[in-house]
């Protein structure tokens, strides 16, 4: 049985794996030959793991983390009532043996999920480390709470948007691609993914069963904003969202993550706004009432070239 298979059978048997780090997401934003994992087992069972995206970019072999994929990096098995101490010994051990069974790039960087909080096995193997934030509500549970802890410029956007829009439901990606576009476009960057790969994700998770999508559109029928939501066994994760650079004042995207945040409450613990590090982006999420989380940025260089470059 290949190390692969081993993984496709582990996270089968253990739903509560974050969605981007199982064998089911890999398949889905990667080709077979760009994607692998690195596998500590015990006997039969596995212990630790940590997928990894390979690709070539400028001539260079690079790990990385796919689009649309905000976390990746190690995830660990610990045994229960461990204490802290031995949890600690526990991770080194099985992090630098996971680091050990990754192949040789000349370039490693990836985003850790927030609940990885101990880099030190790859700081001591020779990686560097970036602090990035996202913002996390904790509990779903009381709607009421949630309204309350909007900001006060939020709930303003909600209500009117409310009285002006429209929320649909959708089963299709391409509206809100067709907004990214037209966003990426007025603000001169571009997307690093294809509508036919946007449209691929979004089939994997709709067999599934763990992905909505919303629409907002005006009076006239007009899309003005769109957002897919996607969730595993305990968190919701914002995965894509765009609106119309034309229609900006709407307060479509308030409504639409407020439709979200309350949806999200019937599938999961607790939403991830998957943080961005782009201040009014930041702006926006934290006015939702959310916990800024840290989480880690990981790399290493191997190569001399790609150093001096």
């Amino acid at each position: 049985m290949t190390d692969k298979q081993r993984f496709r059978n582990h996270c089968a048997a253990h739903p509560g794996i974050p969605l981007f780090l199982t064998s089911d997401w890999l398949e889905t934003v990667a080709r077979p030959e760009q994607w692998g994992v690195a596998l500590v087992m015990a006997g039969n069972g596995v212990k630790a793991f940590m997928p990894y995206f390979k690709k070539r970019k400028m001539g260079f072999d690079v790990i990385t983390v796919p689009p649309l994929t905000p976390y990746m990096g190690p995830w660990i098995h610990y045994p229960e009532g461990q204490k802290e101490s031995t949890r600690l010994s526990y991770e080194k051990k099985l992090m630098t043996e996971l680091i050990g069974r990754l192949p040789k790039v000349d370039r490693f960087i990836q985003y850790f999920h927030p609940e990885i909080t101990n880099w030190l096995p790859f700081h001591w193997e020779g990686f560097e480390q970036s602090t990035r934030y996202t913002y996390i509500i904790d509990d779903l549970s009381d709607a009421e709470a949630l309204h309350a802890g909007l900001r006060s410029n939020i709930r303003r956007e909600i209500n009117k948007a409310e009285k002006q829009l429209r929320v649909m439901e959708a089963d299709e990606v391409s509206t809100l691609h067709g907004l990214k576009l037209k966003d990426h476009r007025a603000k001169g960057i571009a997307i690093d993914y294809s509508r036919a790969y946007f449209e691929r994700v979004f089939a994997g998770l709709t067999e599934k069963r763990c992905c909505k999508v919303w629409t907002a559109n005006d009076g006239s029928g007009k899309p003005v904003a769109s957002l897919l939501l996607a969730w595993d066994a305990g968190t919701a994760y914002y995965l894509a969202g765009a609106a119309d650079p034309e229609n900006r004042n709407t307060g479509a995207m308030s409504l639409l993550m407020w439709t979200a945040i309350l949806f999200s409450s019937s599938v999961a613990g607790s939403f991830n706004f998957e943080g961005s590090m782009m201040e009014p982006i930041e702006r926006f999420f934290r006015s939702f009432g959310a916990r800024q989380t840290p989480y880690f940025e990981i790399r290493k260089t191997d190569s001399r070239l790609l150093k001096l470059l």
